[in-house]
């Protein structure tokens, strides 16, 4: 058996744990080398198991039932299901996934087919396995999230949908990042809806519904943050603010800070002793 993953204990943001999935292995048998090692009585497991044969064959018993996996195939066993190996072929290779994921609908197990999408997925993993790199360990996370959820979806899983709250949210993050990216240079609402593709009324429906202001508010807002953060910078100039910050002349920055701040901004650096 060779073990080529193994979720750390501490991964708390990583793709498998957004998908719910814990105490994660991802292991390679084969039964030349794994013939005494494979359990050949009843027994069951807290978590899932996976098995995906990709040479040869193996025969389970899974509560009294017995289901053949030839090349090609794999079965999902759920938590708590009562299983054994009854037979292998000598030159059986399988991958073998293992893991911890609570609120899936409970029933013995799933045999289903293997697709080419999979098959990469076991290439990919075994070679970023190999390299050992930086990045690799997010790699083949990723590779075994892809595999869970095809498998799980042949099952009959009943996903989550994506609900229109979602999506909204989805559209403010997309606003305030275009905003915050552009501050500098005051972006209209009419300039902002045209990025996110809606109509100004729908982006300041769905912006007070998330942020509790109109886009034209958290543009103000962002700006004042901006320019009260270039005034506790005694580097900059009042000119060079008010270029930096687009505004026609002095005359206008003036007249915008003191109308959303209460005071010019000469008097607001005094008042930080600049």
């Amino acid at each position: 058996m060779r073990i080529f993953y193994k979720q750390s204990e501490q991964d708390a943001t990583g793709s498998l744990s957004s998908f719910g999935v814990q105490n994660c292995y991802f292991k390679e048998l084969s039964f030349e080398r794994d013939d005494k090692s494979i359990t050949k009585k009843p027994h069951h497991h807290t978590g899932f198991e996976m098995h995906f044969i990709t040479d040869g064959f193996q025969e389970y018993e899974v509560n009294g039932r017995r289901y053949t996996l030839e090349s090609g195939c794999f079965l999902i066993i759920y938590p708590g299901v009562s299983h054994t190996v009854i037979d292998s072929a000598p030159n059986t290779k399988k991958y073998s996934i293992t893991f911890d994921k609570h609120g899936e609908k409970s029933q013995d197990c799933f045999l289903g087919t293997i697709n080419d999408r999979i098959l990469g997925n076991f290439d990919y993993i075994y070679n970023e396995a190999l390299l050992k790199k930086e990045i690799s360990t997010t790699l083949i996370e990723n590779n075994i999230l892809e595999i869970l959820v095809f498998a799980f979806r042949l099952s009959g899983w009943e996903e989550k949908k994506n609900t229109k709250k979602q999506n909204e949210n989805v559209v403010v993050s997309l606003a305030k990042r275009y905003i915050d990216d552009n501050i500098e240079m005051a972006p209209s609402v009419e300039e902002v809806s045209e990025y996110c593709y809606l109509s100004t009324k729908q982006l300041t429906r769905i912006f007070n519904r998330f942020e509790g202001v109109s886009p034209g508010e958290y543009i103000i807002n962002g700006r004042i943050a901006k320019i009260e953060k270039m005034l506790a910078d005694d580097s900059f100039s009042l000119k060079q603010i008010s270029e930096t910050m687009n505004f026609k002349n002095e005359y206008y920055f003036n007249l915008f800070f003191k109308k959303h701040s209460g005071m010019p901004p000469g008097e607001y650096r005094k008042m930080l002793g600049k």
